[in-house]
């Protein structure tokens, strides 16, 4: 069970280890979104995403007989890169399980921190088969992107964060792929001030804990179709939904158009380059599906910048234009 003390000692345990991100007052886009905007950047982040702040946290709790058998995880990429990192810092041999459509950019990534990749199948619950399959061969240990309350409390860090740097904050808007994120930011987000707002946001064809609301229960999905690489899991964890129903106010989902518009949004005006899985709170905003008031200071959380080159240049180039050709 993760509790707010978890999230405080992740904090002061990893702080050496991550960069504390800055809350950035975005005024251009008040007017757009009918809101205080503020982003809270973790592109900024040493490997380009949150997920270092999570992988670091476990890692760090590991005695030495687990650090010598070494570790193992499964992701699309970028706790793929945290778990990498991570462990070359602390001398941990790592073998990483992605997809194998993962970004290109997030694989270079892996090997330059010197973790051994290895490419299994497309959908998440194919790479943790993998995953587990080197726990029971080579005894290393599981490192979960999400289901971790060790994990989630270091990702939790950023509700901390963002509450110190602005406790008026009346909302927060956080993009979900597992769902480790939003939960460690919910809880100690609630417990700091139990009166703010915390939403979710889901690629529609990825949508799975919006579909598990619906129907009171983890679901499974038949398949995820999206460009938000970071968000490509089928199946809702059911510790994370336990705490989602209990924290997170509001559900909602947006398309691949709206998170490409988003992306060049994040560009000419915000000024910072973001991968598909990190604006979808910011197409969200866009497509006005947030129920937020002028006066409201709302942050949306970016979750990282590990974009593929070819995939962004494409973005900013061209748009949406084909897209709205197709519509």
């Amino acid at each position: 069970m993760l509790l707010s003390k978890d999230i405080y000692e992740a904090k002061k345990r990893i702080e050496d280890y991550i960069i504390r991100t800055p809350l950035l007052r975005v005024q251009a886009l008040d007017k757009i979104f009918g809101c205080e905007v503020y982003i809270k950047p973790e592109n900024l982040q040493y490997t380009g995403s949150f997920k270092l702040r999570g992988a670091t946290n476990r890692l760090l709790v590991l005695n030495e007989n687990e650090r010598k058998k070494g570790v193992v995880c499964a992701s699309s990429g970028n706790h793929a890169q945290g778990v990498a990192c991570a462990a070359s810092r602390l001398d941990i041999d790592a073998v990483i399980v992605m997809p194998t459509d993962c970004n290109l950019v997030k694989l270079d990534g892996v090997k330059k921190f010197g973790a051994t990749a290895l490419l299994e199948g497309t959908l998440s619950s194919e790479r943790e088969n993998k995953a587990l399959e080197l726990v029971e061969k080579e005894s290393r240990v599981l490192i979960h992107p999400y289901d971790d309350d060790y994990v989630r409390a270091g990702q939790g860090t950023i509700g901390i964060e963002i509450l110190e740097d602005e406790i008026n904050m009346d909302v927060i808007v956080v993009p979900i792929g597992g769902g480790g994120l939003i939960s460690g930011i919910s809880t100690i987000a609630k417990e700091i001030k139990p009166s703010i707002k915390i939403v979710g946001v889901e690629p529609e064809g990825a949508a799975r804990y919006g579909v598990s609301r619906k129907e009171n229960k983890p679901m499974w999905l038949d398949s995820v179709n999206t460009i938000a690489d970071g968000t490509r899991t089928d199946y809702a964890n059911e510790t994370s939904y336990k705490i989602i129903e209990k924290l997170v106010d509001e559900l909602v989902a947006v398309s691949d158009n709206s998170i490409k518009k988003a992306m060049l949004e994040c560009v000419s005006t915000v000024k910072i380059v973001a991968e598909p899985s990190s604006v979808m709170g910011i197409a969200a905003a866009f497509d006005k599906k947030l129920d937020v008031k002028y006066e409201d200071k709302v942050c949306f959380v970016i979750t990282g910048g590990n974009n593929d080159v070819s995939f962004l240049a494409d973005v900013l180039m061209n748009g949406t234009k084909k897209d709205e050709r197709e519509d």
